[in-house]
């Protein structure tokens, strides 16, 4: 499911650097990642897919007919498109007595690529981002690299500061790189890929799979190495089995997901095992409608040294009328940092406002708050569709506390804040 964008508080230093993984399990080796890709590259190169391929939306753009068969009344086809995002803000970062080394400047300029094959069972997909960060954008990767705090499988050149020289950074990843093959009864997916079992609007502990990028303008799931199998279960059931094996199985992450209506609520129960962290999971999550849309979302994980289990749960809502959306959101946190490195205080909230101003005018605010460690941040984000193949956004940005700047690399400064603007031009 996408969400509409709603900023979570977060600074566009890097457009695509997650600030801390909120992975509750290990990421796949880098030896199976690049096997799933590599995988999954050849098999999208191969004339069997591009005989087969098919299933799910592209991305849009230019469309160029493939040799081999298709499904009945649809020829199979090669879907390319991207985007070139371009950001500029001014930066402060620095203690609440503000001094003239505190301010800065920053950039970045973002290319994302994707590749869809598609035809009557199988599809092929890849999305490819690189990047060029400068100023306080290139500080802040720096940064955050430093700390250990982004996934090994993104490349960053220089992967350290240089002594004397500018700052600026590149950086490139594999967004996703998957195979998917439709048959009557099932689906299976191989290689990177979004494993998306989210009910709110900026948490949802249930979502394992997931690691949460919040570096952007909006929130951003991350993918993941995997291999997933969905089962339809009647016309709205279905079970969902994923796995992110480790060079040693047992080290992997797996998951099991039933889903369906019950007395007319969206509902699913979810059991996990972690055998990185050794813990066994198992939760609960529902989603209904009473005007107001309402969601909740439970998981409880029990270590295998026998230790106390961990509660972690969410529940918000959101209300659209007339031209306004408001969303609201409460998130407990049971594990601390090392259940959710992003959010380690047991209690959260989020709120957010929306104004659809017109078809191609919308403004948002955003905030995020900690009480218990006293840290948050707030976004005001206004958005122009400026041209059918474009949008032109103006934002400003605050976060204070230590758990909101030390996830921007930058635990040294008691408030960050921005003010800048952001085009994006699609084709």
């Amino acid at each position: 499911m996408q969400r509409d964008a709603h900023p979570a508080g977060s600074f566009p230093d890097a457009p695509f650097l997650p600030a801390a993984p909120r992975r509750t399990a290990a990421a796949a080796p880098p030896a199976l990642a690049k096997l799933l890709s590599v995988a999954a590259l050849a098999l999208a190169l191969s004339p069997a897919a591009a005989q087969s391929a098919g299933g799910g939306d592209s991305s849009g753009g230019s469309e160029a007919a493939l040799s081999g068969r298709g499904a009945p009344g649809e020829s199979p086809s090669l879907a390319t498109g991207g985007s070139v995002l371009g950001q500029a803000y001014a930066n402060y970062a620095g203690s609440l007595a503000p001094q003239a080394g505190d301010f800065g400047y920053g950039s970045s300029t973002r290319l994302g690529l994707t590749l869809d094959a598609k035809g009557s069972r199988a599809r092929a997909s890849a999305s490819l981002e690189a990047a060029v960060l400068d100023g306080a954008a290139a500080q802040a990767a720096w940064l955050l690299i430093e700390a250990g705090a982004v996934p090994t499988d993104e490349l960053f050149v220089p992967a350290q500061r240089p002594a004397g020289g500018p700052d600026l950074i590149a950086a490139a990843r594999v967004r996703t790189l998957y195979v998917k093959y439709d048959a009557d009864w099932a689906s299976f997916t191989a290689g990177r890929q979004v494993i998306n079992y989210e009910r709110g609007a900026l948490w949802s502990p249930t979502d394992i799979f997931t690691e949460l990028d919040l570096t952007g303008l909006s929130p951003e799931r991350l993918g993941s190495d995997a291999l997933r199998l969905e089962l339809p279960l009647g016309a709205t059931g279905g079970l969902d089995l994923a796995a992110a094996p480790a060079t040693v199985l047992a080290q992997g992450l797996y998951a099991a997901r039933l889903s369906g209506l019950v007395l007319g609520v969206d509902s699913a129960l979810a059991a996990a095992r972690d055998g990185a962290a050794e813990t066994s999971s198992v939760g609960a999550d529902c989603k209904f409608d009473l005007g107001a849309s309402f969601y909740g979302d439970a998981l409880y994980s029990l270590p295998d040294s026998g230790a106390a289990g961990i509660w972690r749960a969410a529940a918000g809502g959101d209300w659209g009328t007339g031209d306004f959306i408001l969303a609201a959101e409460y998130y407990y946190n049971g594990g601390g940092a090392a259940a959710d490195p992003l959010f380690p205080d047991a209690q959260n909230l989020y709120g957010s406002l929306t104004w659809r101003a017109s078809e191609f005018v919308s403004v948002s605010a955003v905030g995020i708050w900690d009480p218990i460690g006293e840290s948050g941040s707030a976004t005001l984000l206004g958005s122009i569709s400026a041209a059918q193949n474009a949008s032109l956004s103006l934002f400003g940005k605050a976060a204070w506390g230590a758990s909101s700047t030390a996830a921007l690399g930058q635990s040294g400064a008691a408030l960050i804040a921005q003010a800048g603007a952001a085009l994006e031009i699609f084709f």
